[in-house]
C-alpha cells in the first residue's frame, strides 16, 4: 500500500512539474474566401421501394416499405455544410437533421470548432471523444496549441414505464487543452482533459443514484515523435485522476498536502478518487525497404479517461516489428512477435501470459503471377496468483491461423483472364495439461475464382467455387457449392445488367440443407444526375429427406430505386 502510495506522489508531482513547465481536424479553407462562390447548393437524394414476401416461414420484415433519404449539402464562401435526413413508413415525423451538425472552417493557421466534433490532442486525454461545444487550433510556425470546451454526455431519462434506469448517466461537461512544438514526424505535445458530471442534471431517488454517481476526471497526457537519420522515437503517455464519487465523505490521508492542494485546483480529492497510468513507446530504424520497430505497452488496470470511449486495460506487452523488401520489391514481408500479460497489479486469481505473432509474405513472382501467404499465432497460459485456482478452471490454448493466395492474371487486349486460389485454416488447440473437455476446434475455408472480362462486349463472367468446414466438439458443420454470375453495359454503358446463381450444399450433424440463392441487378443512367436501378433477390431452403430440423421455405426481395445529383 506504501509503494502505490509513493506511485501516487511521485507521478502527480512529476505531472505537475510537465504542466508547469509547458504550459487539429479535418476543416474549411477560408484563405481563399475571396476566390470562392457565395452560395453553392449540392449533393445527392434517393427514394427507394421495398417488397418482401415469404412461404415456409413467419415474414421477417413488412410486404411493403419505403425510404427517402438524401445528403445536400450548402456551401458558403468555400465552407462546407453537410445535411442528412432519412424518412420512411415508420418514422412520419422527421426528427432534427442537425443532430450531429458541426462545421471546422480553417483560415491560414487558425481552425475554429463549433458543434459536434471529434478532436484527437492525445491517446489517453482527449482521443476523439464526441463534444458538443466550441474550440480552437492555433499552429502558427512550429506552435500547436488547441482548446476545446462543451458537452460530452446528456443526462439520460429512466423509463417511469418500466422503471428502468440502465443506461444511466448525467450531463458532463469539459474541457481539453495542447500546446506543442514541431511538425511532421519531429513534435512533442503536452494536452490536459478535465471533465466533469453535473450532479443537479438528474433527479432521482437515492436507491437510482447508488448505482450511478457523479463523477469527475482530470487526465495529463504527453506525446511525441522524433526522426533522424532513419532513427524514430515515438510515444505517449497518459496520467489519470478519477473521482468516482463526487458526494463521498471519506477522507484521504495519504496523499502530501503540498500534492493535494496543487492537485485540488483540478479534481475533487476523496476516499474515490483513483491513479491510472498508460504509457507506449516505440524505437526502430528506417532504411530504404527496411523497417525495424521495437514496441512497449503498458496501461494500468481499470484506466479511463472521459475523453475516450474505450481502453484496453489491464496488459503489458513488448513486440518487435520488421518488415522488408527485397528483389525490387516483388518480395515483402512484414511481421511482429511479442509477449502480453494482464494482471499487472496481481488484483486477479489468475495471470495470463500470451505469445502474440503474426507474418505476412506477398510474392509478385511475375507480371501475371503473385502469392500471399499469412500467418498468426496466439498462445495464452494462465498462472494461479495469489487464490488457488485448479487446473481445469486455466486456460491455455493456442489459437493460429494459416493462409495462401495465389492469383494469376492474363491481361490481353480484347480479354481478362484472372483467376484467384484461396486456402485458410483456422484452429485452437486446448493445451490444458488436466484431461481435455473437448474444446478444439479447426475451420478450413477454400475458394476459387475465375474471372473473364470481354472489354469490347463490355461483358464479365464468372464462376466461384467455395467451401467450408468446422470442426467443434465432434460436431462437423460446413458447405459447398458454386456461384454463377456475369454483368453487361449497354447503350453506351448507361444500362448495366447483372445476375448471380448461387447453389450451396450444406450440412450440420449429419443432417443436409440445398440452399438456393438468386439475385438481379438492373442499373439504368439517362444522364449523369438521374439514375433508375432495380434489384430483385430470391432465397430458397430445401432440406434433404430425413433432415426433421430444418423447415422448407422460400424468400422472395424486391426493391425499386431512384437516385439524383444535384
Amino acid at each position: 500500500m506504501k509503494t502505490l502510495r509513493k506511485k501516487f506522489a511521485y507521478a502527480s508531482l512529476l505531472v505537475f512539474c510537465l504542466t508547469a513547465t509547458h504550459l487539429a481536424a479535418s476543416a474549411q479553407d477560408l484563405e481563399n474566401i475571396a476566390q470562392q462562390k457565395p452560395v453553392t447548393f449540392s449533393g445527392s437524394a434517393s427514394a427507394r421501394m421495398l417488397f418482401y414476401s415469404a412461404k415456409g416461414i413467419q415474414d421477417r420484415r413488412k410486404p411493403f416499405s419505403y425510404v427517402l433519404s438524401g445528403s445536400p449539402v450548402l456551401t458558403l464562401y468555400g465552407v462546407t455544410i453537410p445535411f442528412y435526413f432519412v424518412y420512411s413508413e415508420q418514422e412520419r415525423s422527421f426528427r432534427q437533421p442537425f443532430n450531429q451538425f458541426g462545421l471546422s472552417p480553417r483560415y491560414k493557421w487558425i481552425t475554429l470548432h463549433a458543434g459536434y466534433r471529434n478532436i484527437t490532442y492525445s491517446p489517453y486525454t482527449l482521443a476523439g471523444h464526441t463534444i458538443l461545444g466550441a474550440g480552437v487550433d492555433l499552429t502558427p510556425g512550429i506552435l500547436r496549441i488547441g482548446f476545446m470546451y462543451g458537452r460530452l454526455n446528456r443526462a439520460t431519462a429512466v423509463d417511469t414505464t418500466s422503471g428502468t434506469y440502465d443506461p444511466f448517466q448525467y450531463t458532463r461537461r469539459g474541457y481539453a487543452a495542447k500546446i506543442g512544438v514541431g511538425k511532421g514526424n519531429n513534435f512533442i505535445d503536452f494536452s490536459m482533459m478535465k471533465a466533469k458530471d453535473d450532479s443537479t442534471s438528474v433527479h432521482y431517488s437515492e436507491k437510482m443514484t447508488s448505482r450511478v454517481s457523479p463523477a469527475e476526471n482530470v487526465v495529463f497526457g504527453v506525446s511525441g515523435a522524433f526522426t533522424y537519420k532513419g532513427v524514430f522515437v515515438e510515444g505517449d503517455a497518459g496520467f489519470s485522476y478519477y473521482t468516482t464519487n463526487l458526494g463521498s465523505h471519506i477522507k484521504v490521508d495519504s496523499i502530501p498536502d503540498i500534492l493535494k492542494s496543487t492537485l485540488g485546483n483540478f479534481i475533487t480529492i476523496n476516499g474515490s478518487t483513483e491513479f491510472y497510468s498508460a504509457y507506449n513507446i516505440a524505437v526502430g530504424y528506417r532504411l530504404n525497404d527496411l523497417t525495424l520497430k521495437v514496441q512497449y505497452k503498458r496501461v494500468d488496470p481499470d484506466f479511463k479517461s472521459m475523453g475516450s470511449y474505450f481502453f484496453n486495460n489491464d496488459l503489458e506487452n513488448i513486440t518487435i516489428a520488421p518488415s522488408f523488401s527485397l528483389f525490387k520489391r516483388k518480395l515483402h514481408f512484414a511481421g511482429s512477435l511479442g509477449l502480453q500479460r494482464d494482471n499487472l497489479q496481481n488484483q486477479k486469481e489468475s495471470t495470463s501470459k500470451r505469445v502474440i505473432g503474426s507474418a505476412n509474405l506477398t510474392a509478385n513472382i511475375t507480371d501475371n503471377l503473385g502469392v500471399d501467404f499469412t500467418y498468426t499465432n496466439f498462445s495464452t497460459k494462465q498462472q494461479p496468483g495469489r487464490v488457488f485456482v485448479a487446473d481445469t478452471l486455466l486456460v491455455t490454448q493456442t489459437t493460429g491461423t494459416v493462409g495462401i493466395t495465389p492469383r494469376y492474371i492474363i491481361p490481353k487486349e480484347n480479354v481478362t483472364h484472372t483467376f484467384l486460389l484461396s486456402w485458410n485454416r483456422m484452429s485452437l488447440q486446448d493445451l490444458n495439461a488436466s484431461p481435455r473437455m473437448n474444446n478444439d476446434l479447426s475451420s478450413v475455408n477454400m475458394f476459387f475464382n475465375y474471372q473473364i472480362m470481354l472489354v469490347p462486349k463490355n461483358l464479365t463472367l464468372y464462376v466461384n467455387l467455395n467451401s467450408a468446414h468446422l470442426t467443434m466438439a465432434r460436431t462437423e458443420t460446413g458447405n459447398k457449392g458454386i456461384t454463377l454470375g456475369g454483368s453487361k453495359n449497354l447503350k453506351d454503358n448507361k444500362l448495366s445488367v447483372g445476375l448471380s446463381i448461387a447453389i450451396l450444399q450444406s450440412f450440420s450433424g449429419g443432417q443436409k440443407n440445398l440452399l438456393l440463392n438468386d439475385g438481379l441487378q438492373c442499373s439504368y443512367r439517362p444522364s449523369k444526375r438521374h439514375t433508375f436501378s432495380t434489384n430483385i433477390n430470391y432465397i430458397g431452403n430445401f432440406p434433404h429427406e430425413g433432415n426433421k430440423e430444418s423447415t422448407r421455405f422460400s424468400e422472395f426481395r424486391g426493391e425499386i430505386s431512384y437516385a439524383v445529383n444535384f
